[in-house]
């Protein structure tokens, strides 16, 4: 796996190379602090080329399941992904459009060092994630009233010492 030490991205968008491959979850250290397991795959195409005006460009494709943390019941959240992100490649910051100049439909990356590929998956993988991710009322509910019912309070067990005192 000759990317994980990071690719030329102008080299590999000019000779239109492609990379597919199947990486597991817990590979990400950013991204194992948002999920419930770090179980799983996330599978990705990172294809090289140039756009219709001749410039260099990436296209990354990642797709895969993720288990979140529910915000509401802090239980386990089901998310599928199945994101496509373009790239535009400049050699140099000194070439990057000015933010009125800049396209909509694509981001840039400054490419005048090793592109790390992984770390360009989980940004973007964390950029696609939601604010606070969260069930729909139905699932929460029941997991919530099941969590309850497993969960004694902690403040019965005070309750009953101060009973105890008088």
């Amino acid at each position: 796996m000759t990317y994980q030490t990071g690719i030329d991205g102008l080299d590999f968008a000019r000779k239109s190379l492609e990379i597919r491959d199947t990486i597991a979850v817990f590979d990400f250290s950013r991204l194992k602090d948002v999920l419930f397991s770090p179980d799983g795959e996330i599978q990705f195409v990172l294809s090289g080329g140039r756009d219709t005006q001749g410039h260099p460009e990436l296209e990354l494709h990642v797709s895969g399941q993720l288990d979140l943390v529910c915000q509401r019941c802090l239980g386990a959240m089901a998310l599928e992904l199945n994101t496509i992100s373009r790239f535009l490649l400049v050699p140099d910051e000194n070439r990057l459009p000015a933010p009125e100049e800049e396209r909509e439909d694509v981001d840039y990356i400054v490419a005048d060092t090793p592109i790390d590929v992984l770390a360009l998956i989980e940004d973007e993988v964390l950029l696609g994630l939601p604010l606070a991710p969260a069930h729909d009322d139905v699932n929460c509910s029941d997991a919530l009233s099941a969590a309850k019912e497993q969960k004694e309070s902690p403040f019965k067990v005070l309750q009953g010492l101060k009973l105890n005192k008088d």
